[in-house]
């Protein structure tokens, strides 16, 4: 069973519906060009190695095995034993390249044969090594028969590497020109996001007067406020996650504070937002403060309330809702300026299409440290 299990992966791998298959199932169409380039070297060794390979023509006596060599050799020898052409015979052996090694090998090997030692040795004088010649056998990186392997690799792993390059940082951004109006990020979600900003300034001033109501009984009462924020979610910010360094006016780094997506539903892009968290970071506490604004949905789910219970306290989000994170030495004030629910197939009310918090940051009136108690009584005052 395992077996067949096997060949049938592997049947499945090479079926025409495979990249079809993981293209639908959200595999990358920028890796295509990767796989084009695989099925491309593929190809161009089927080329190489069986349908047209190289032949090499116009071999001299150089490229002889050397037992060839031995033959070319009695072959000359006989024949100068006939004509005399010393010429002949000298650019004969010439050609083989180590025509005098090969010789004084034969020389010992064929030293008790009377018709051929003395003809071999008649043809001595005009054996002699041929560096020109060896040069043309002489295996070098380039000219190896692991060279046109190393042209295909080099240039596939060149092409291959530019690819993927590419697909992290396109090569457009590297060598466009800077542009000379507003970046297109500003003019399209960052500018909306700017926008929803702005409006939710506005509408604080109507919620003024509910701040004041509660001013009094609020855990801030009587805190200077030392900075505030304002943080805009709308439906499409994926990555929505902001924050922000709380400061004094001196610039004393006191901690962070911001908002960020935690919890999306549905399926598909963009998310569906249906709870934001609300964190607070203090440098002097060991803890991050978090509470979770939940969509009225997502409020009234059991199963959602209890999935989110460890990211943060729930709270239900709706436009003036004030909160707030209490750490050691800080207060952060969070109050939903503005809110709108999407609409679409998931159900009423579960999802946000837009959100806009204001996050204001008090710092606590830090207490006078103790005072140290007398080492010993007679050091308290009236001892003396």
């Amino acid at each position: 069973m395992t077996q067949r299990t096997t060949w049938q992966s592997i049947k499945t791998f090479f079926s025409p519906d495979t990249i079809p298959f993981l293209i639908s199932q959200g595999a990358p169409r920028r890796l295509l060009p990767v796989g084009t380039l695989l099925i491309g070297m593929i190809l161009g060794f089927v080329w190489a190695y069986i349908i047209s390979p190289n032949v090499y023509i116009e071999a001299g006596p150089v490229h002889l095995s050397e037992s060839w060599k031995e033959e070319f050799i009695k072959q000359v020898a006989w024949q100068f034993s006939v004509s005399g052409a010393a010429e002949a015979a000298q650019r004969a052996l010439d050609g083989l390249g180590n025509a005098a090694d090969i010789l004084n090998n034969m020389l010992n090997k064929f030293a008790n044969d009377p018709q051929l030692l003395p003809r071999l040795q008649a043809i001595q004088p005009f054996a002699r090594n041929n560096p020109a010649e060896l040069a043309r056998i002489t295996p070098s990186f380039f000219n190896s028969n692991l060279m046109p392997f190393l042209c295909v690799i080099g240039t596939a792993l060149i092409i291959g590497g530019l690819v993927i390059f590419n697909m992290i940082i396109p090569f457009n951004m590297l060598i466009r020109r800077k542009p000379t109006t507003a970046s297109t990020v500003v003019e399209g979600q960052e500018a909306e996001r700017r926008r929803l900003i702005e409006e939710a300034k506005k509408k604080e001033a109507e919620l003024a007067a509910a701040q004041a109501a509660q001013a009094a009984v609020s855990p801030v009462a009587g805190l200077t406020q030392i900075s505030s924020f304002m943080s805009a979610y709308m439906m499409g910010d994926d990555f929505y996650d902001d924050s922000f360094s709380i400061e004094t006016p001196s610039g004393e780094f006191l901690g962070e504070t911001g908002a960020g997506i935690s919890k999306a539903i549905g399926v598909g892009d963009p998310k569906k937002v249906t709870a934001i968290e609300c964190f607070v970071f203090d440098k002097n506490d060991v803890r991050t403060v978090t509470k979770v604004l939940m969509s009225e949905y997502a409020y009234n789910d059991e199963a959602l309330r209890a999935e989110l219970a460890p990211r943060g306290e729930p709270v239900l989000a709706k436009v003036g809702e004030t909160v707030y994170l209490e750490t050691m030495s800080l207060i952060v004030q969070v109050q939903i300026i503005d809110l709108a629910y999407g609409s679409g197939a998931l159900p009423p009310n579960s999802f946000f299409e837009r959100m806009s918090i204001k996050l204001s940051a008090y710092q606590k009136a830090k207490s006078a440290p103790p005072l140290m108690p007398p080492a010993f009584d007679e050091t308290q005052p009236g001892a003396f």
